[in-house]
Order: C-alpha cells, then structure tokens, then sequence
C-alpha cells in the first residue's frame, strides 16, 4: 500500500460507518485475538511471535474462510496514547485532528510528524469549567502501518481501526441498563484496563498497574490485592471529584484466572461492590477466553441511546 494512500485510510479512525464488522483482531505481543459472526461472536487466541504473525494469521482466513472480510482492527492499550485538549474554535470536524496533531509535541516521547492522530468526543458534562475538550489518539504511523499491512497481506480487507476502550465501551454500555453509569475492570498478564461509561459515551480509561504473576503469587497477593483496589478506588474518587459524576454501584471484573476469587478479595477494599463479569446474560456459553475481550467487544453493535 503506498503511503499516500494508507494515510487516506486512517483518516476518520474512530468513526463508525455503519456497517458492522465481520472480523474484528488484535494483534497483541503474545499472539492475535479475533472474534468473528454474528452475536454473539466467536473468539479465538492464536499464541504466536511477532515473526510468526503473518503466517498464524493467513492461516486463520483460510480455516474460518474469511477472505475478503471487512475486519476492525484494534490497537492494544500500550500501542497509542490519549490526551484531552481543548477545542479550537472554528475548525472544522473533519480538520480537526490535523489542527491539533501539532499540540502534542510537547506530550509525544516521539515527533507529531512520526505520529497518525484522531479524535473522539470528550463528555460535555465531566468538562468541569475546562471549555469545550476532546480527546486526542496518538499512534506511531510506522506502529499502524505494519499493522494495515498485516491485514492486507493476509486477504482482509481493512475496514476501521479502534483503539481498546473504544472497543471496551460497546461492552460497557451494554452493562449500565440503568443510564447510570457503568464500570468494567479488565486485568490483563502484565497490566489491568479500568473503563467506564454512561450513555453511549466513555468517561474514564485508566491503565492499572498490576500483574497477573503478582496476584497469583502468595508472597506478593495481599500487597498486590491492596494495591490493586487503592487504584481503582482513586479512579472512582476522581470520576466523582474532578468530572463530578455520580460513580456506579457495581463493578464488573473480567481476568484470566477465573479460578481465583478476586471480587471477593477486593470487596473489602472498595466503596463499591464488585463482581466476576457473567457471560451468560451476555449470551455466551461459558467463559470468553479474557484475551479476546476487545477483540469480542468491537464487534458488538452500537446501542441506541434510551432518549428521556
């Protein structure tokens, strides 16, 4: 693909085109989650290197028959950054990346010229006296461009990027029935992911720093259980404090282990209640694999807003 070209394709990263996606990937250090079908999705986690990715991955178009497919790709936490800037007046939505590209200069640990950027809506209501925010999505150009070239190369056809909370956020807005508010604690191998959300929009992303080994460790479990809630609950104080929202009651958990009973080790820590995600009101039989869970939730359909 020339880069004239695949610069074209990142313009607009996070807008939904209105058609859903049929294979939805992340491609992660460790291997490629994938979801696939109609809701619910299949998902699947092919273990592979970096080297090997191409290959595992035309090897999974051919076994599920997927050649051609309109695919969303999405990019892992640790992959891009987001910034909240306030808007400039007068520029134009479909400018507006490009016009504020340039303020992250002083945020990237790399040139904006390196970067490929977009925007998504900041909540009007957690803005707190600040003006009119958006939040800015930094990315390394020559990160998504081996990731678009992966796609291609191997018989998918590229129909959106998404970044993990974006993803998350299809999933979470399914959760708030209640138009109050909703929070998902996804734990990963080497970090856990905090998201919450409220009507369609995303509010808070918190990356959480904790391990999978620290937990599972009896030297290091209390200490990493303590300092797991501590994070999440300064999450929670500053959802209420600083974008002065009502914080939800409940939280759900989403962690490989399902074996150890972390919600109820984290319960005596937090002001909310926390349990373990159940995947059957979801409509899934029995566990999705956790390694999966953007991949599977960037899949979902976008839910109509209850207008009051």
């Amino acid at each position: 693909m020339a880069r004239r070209s695949m610069i074209k394709t990142l313009t607009g990263l996070f807008r939904r085109t209105g058609q859903r996606p049929r294979v939805c990937l992340e491609i992660r250090p460790d291997g490629i989650a994938w979801s696939a079908g109609a809701e619910p999705a299949r998902a699947g986690f092919a273990d592979c290197l970096p080297a090997k990715r191409l290959a595992v991955l035309q090897s999974l178009v051919t076994e599920h028959g997927w050649a051609g497919a309109a695919t969303t790709l999405v990019l892992p936490l640790d992959q891009y950054q987001v910034f909240q800037m306030e808007r400039p007046e007068g520029v134009e939505e479909t400018e507006l990346a490009d016009a504020l590209k340039w303020k992250l200069k002083d945020f990237l640990d790399f040139s904006p010229t390196d970067a490929v950027s977009d925007v998504f809506p900041f909540p009007a209501d957690a803005s707190r006296g600040r003006g009119v925010l958006v939040n800015v999505v930094a990315a390394r150009k020559s990160l998504v461009r081996e990731l678009i070239d992966l796609v291609g190369n191997a018989g998918l056809a590229l129909a959106r990027i998404d970044i993990a909370e974006l993803a998350l956020r299809n999933l979470v807005c399914r959760l708030d029935e209640s138009r109050r508010g909703a929070t998902l604690v996804h734990l990963k191998e080497h970090y856990g992911h905090m998201v919450i959300c409220r009507d369609q929009t995303l509010y808070l992303s918190r990356r959480l720093d904790v391990t999978s080994g620290d937990l599972q460790d009896a030297a290091e479990q209390e200490n990493a259980v303590q300092s797991l809630a501590l994070e999440i609950q300064r999450s929670l104080d500053y959802y209420e404090s600083q974008l002065g929202q009502a914080p939800p009651a409940r939280i759900q958990l989403v962690c490989r282990d399902s074996a150890l009973p972390l919600a109820s080790m984290l319960s005596s820590y937090l002001a909310a209640g926390i349990e373990t995600l159940d995947w059957r009101a979801l409509g899934v039989d029995g566990e999705l694999d956790s390694r999966c869970l953007p991949a599977w939730s960037a899949g979902l359909p976008d839910r109509e807003v209850v207008q009051r």
